[in-house]
């Protein structure tokens, strides 16, 4: 009896730690519903714990009887309240990184810009004065430039797109596909924007296209039916945005900008000019009705009526060239600039093996750069400068314009007056 006593109670107190510790450690996937007073299922029992602990940027999961937080990209910690340091990893190259919330900025050295501050703008320093007469470049020390330019371009561009993942996984927007003049013959999609010299661009396709070397003054192009990208079925698309080599032409926004306002309201009337009378209103305590006479739009009105970004005021003259070519869907092989188009022709030609094309490529021409500029933004205020920046921050940080360095030189012609 004594030996069948305690082989009994041997027994019973395995069973006893057995049902402890499988209740201890219980998989997170078996939760054994509980009944209450009334023997009703509680089936909020999960939901209760996690509202005991709420998880700040996350969202709530019960393990073994314990409520436990997943947090949100850029978060962690026991409550997901702890933001993550993105500065950690030392981005910015030649600059303070101030973190953010899953993102970071960079304020660059002097003598560094772009988005990690990588760019070095600093002067160069001048050879010493020789007794003897310079040497004149080479054609090939040019072309070298060219190309060193067109990498730092694609870096910027690479650079920034690269921050943004899921913008450059989604696909190109019916707007887009509707910007891109598709050349079968040589394998290219051009993405025009206006006033980024299209003219000058689409006649290079145009003559391309049709084998001539037609002049402006011997066609005109914008009458010409070029074919677009969205008049595709949806495989031939994707087979020409994959195997395609992309173009693209972008201008300082600002230069652009004046631009559009010269060409609509200024230079030329047109059904544009009828069209944004009502841009009076952003200076001018006036209703619709009472713009009927047709007058010049001032360019401080024009400019309030592009940053209130009002579906009635749209227009492709001044449109952000990210709105209208999606750089990060599309992803782009050759960034061009207005100003130096007549280099940047001849590089991309030579990097897609067409040859024997250079008579009717652009030719170099003096742009009106900063004084450009500062003859009408001197009338422009700080406040609305700024929200013309918000608007096009992506164009400036995309293709490698500097806001800050517009504003100076614009200060600086004010100053020298």
């Amino acid at each position: 009896m004594r030996k069948t006593g305690a082989f009994l109670t041997v027994v019973v107190t395995m069973a006893f730690c057995y049902l402890y510790l499988y209740k201890r450690f219980e998989p997170s996937h078996v939760h054994h519903a509980r009944k209450d007073d009334k023997g009703d299922t509680d089936k909020n029992t999960e939901s209760d714990l996690c509202a005991a602990s709420p998880c700040e940027h996350g969202f709530c999961v019960v393990r073994f009887d314990r409520p436990t937080c997943i947090c949100e990209e850029g978060w962690t910690g026991p409550s997901c309240s702890w933001e993550q340091n993105e500065c950690h990893s030392n981005p910015c190259h030649h600059g303070k990184c101030i973190d953010g919330v899953s993102s970071y900025t960079c304020e660059c050295t002097d003598g560094w810009i772009g988005t990690n501050c990588e760019q070095d703008i600093r002067p160069k320093q001048e050879p010493p004065q020789q007794l003897l007469p310079a040497a004149v470049p080479k054609d090939d020390d040019s072309a070298e430039d060219v190309e060193h330019e067109q990498e730092k371009r694609m870096s910027v561009l690479n650079d920034y797109c690269s921050r943004y993942p899921t913008k450059s996984s989604e696909y190109p927007s019916k707007h887009t596909l509707g910007q891109l003049i598709v050349n079968d013959k040589y394998n290219i999609l051009y993405c025009f924007v206006p006033k980024t010299g299209c003219t000058t661009t689409k006649l290079v396709f145009y003559n391309l296209e049709k084998g001539t070397n037609h002049t402006l003054n011997t066609v005109e192009v914008h009458k010409y039916n070029f074919t677009f990208l969205d008049q595709y079925s949806d495989e031939e698309i994707q087979q020409r945005l994959k195997n395609y080599r992309k173009f693209i032409v972008v201008r300082d926004p600002l230069e652009r900008l004046l631009s559009a306002w010269r060409d609509k309201f200024v230079h030329g009337r047109d059904l544009l000019t009828e069209k944004f009378q009502d841009m009076w209103s952003t200076i001018e305590n006036k209703t619709d009705s009472e713009y009927d006479k047709l007058r010049n739009v001032p360019f401080k009105a024009f400019l309030k009526a592009v940053a209130m970004d009002q579906k009635k005021w749209h227009n492709a003259h001044w449109e952000p060239a990210y709105k209208l070519c999606s750089p990060c869907q599309v992803k782009f092989d050759f960034v061009a600039h207005t100003d130096t188009l007549a280099e940047d022709f001849p590089l991309f030609f030579k990097k897609i093996g067409i040859t024997g094309k250079d008579s009717f490529l652009p030719k170099k021409r003096q742009t009106r750069g900063g004084k450009f500029l500062s003859e009408d933004y001197k009338v422009i205020s700080f406040e609305d400068m700024r929200e013309i920046w918000t608007m096009f921050k992506p164009d400036f940080d995309m293709f490698g314009y500097s806001f800050e360095e517009d504003i100076t030189g614009l200060l600086r012609t004010k100053n020298t007056k």
